[in-house]
C-alpha cells in the first residue's frame, strides 16, 4: 500500500531527476559538435563522454527480466531520454524485487554501480577524463607558450639582424654618396680648370 506507493514515487522523483540531466549533458554535447560548435569542437572528449552517456542510456542487467524500458525511459533517435513514471509503477508493484535489483547500489552493481563507474571514468580527480583532457590541454597550453617564445626570440634576432644589416647598408650609402660628392667636386674643378685653360689659350 502507501509505503510501496512512496517507494515508487520517491524512485519516480529520481528517475525524472536523471533523465533531467541526463538530457542536459546531451544537449551540451550537442553544442559542440557542426561546424558552429564549441570549443571542444573536433575533441575526441565529445564522443569518448558521448559513448559513456549511451552507456547508461542502454545499460542492461545479465541477471534479471527488468529493463531501461521497464522504468520508463524511451531512448529517442536525438540521443535523449523520455522517462514516464506511468511505466515504472506497476513495474515496481508487480515485481519489486526486480527492480531492486536492477537498480542495485553504487558500490553494489546494477544500474546505479554501472552510471557510478561510468561517471567515475569521467570525473576521477587522477584518472578521469575531463582531469587527463585537461591536463593534455595545459600541457598544449604550455608548449604553444614555449614555442610562441621561440618564435618571438627568433624574429626579435632577425629584426636585429636586418637592424644591423640596414644600419650597414646605409653606412655604405652615405660614404657612397660622400664619395660621389668628392667626384662631382673633382670633376667639376677638373671642368673648370679646362674651362678656363681653354679659354685663356
Amino acid at each position: 500500500g502507501i509505503t510501496v506507493a512512496q517507494s515508487a514515487s520517491t524512485l519516480s522523483t529520481a528517475l525524472s531527476g536523471f533523465a533531467d540531466a541526463y538530457n542536459a549533458a546531451v544537449a551540451e554535447l550537442a553544442k559542440q559538435r557542426g561546424q558552429s560548435g564549441g570549443p571542444l569542437q573536433g575533441e575526441s572528449i565529445v564522443n569518448s563522454l558521448s559513448h559513456t552517456l549511451a552507456s547508461m542510456s542502454t545499460y542492461t542487467s545479465s541477471t534479471g527480466t527488468i529493463g531501461m524500458a521497464d522504468l520508463g525511459f524511451t531512448l529517442n533517435v536525438d540521443g535523449t531520454l523520455t522517462y514516464s513514471p506511468l511505466t515504472l509503477i506497476p513495474t515496481d508493484a508487480a515485481n519489486p524485487a526486480g527492480v531492486t535489483a536492477f537498480l542495485g547500489s553504487a558500490t553494489g552493481g546494477g544500474f546505479l554501480g554501472a552510471a557510478t563507474n561510468a561517471l567515475n571514468g569521467v570525473v576521477d580527480p587522477v584518472t578521469g577524463l575531463l582531469t587527463t583532457t585537461e591536463t593534455d590541454v595545459q600541457s598544449q597550453i604550455t608548449n604553444l607558450g614555449t614555442t610562441i617564445s621561440t618564435k618571438q626570440a627568433q624574429v626579435s634576432a632577425l629584426q636585429t639582424q636586418l637592424t644591423n644589416q640596414m644600419a650597414q647598408a646605409d653606412a655604405a650609402i652615405a660614404e657612397m654618396e660622400q664619395q660621389y660628392s668628392e667626384l662631382t667636386s673633382m670633376f667639376s674643378a677638373q671642368y673648370t680648370a679646362d674651362q678656363m685653360y681653354a679659354n685663356g689659350a
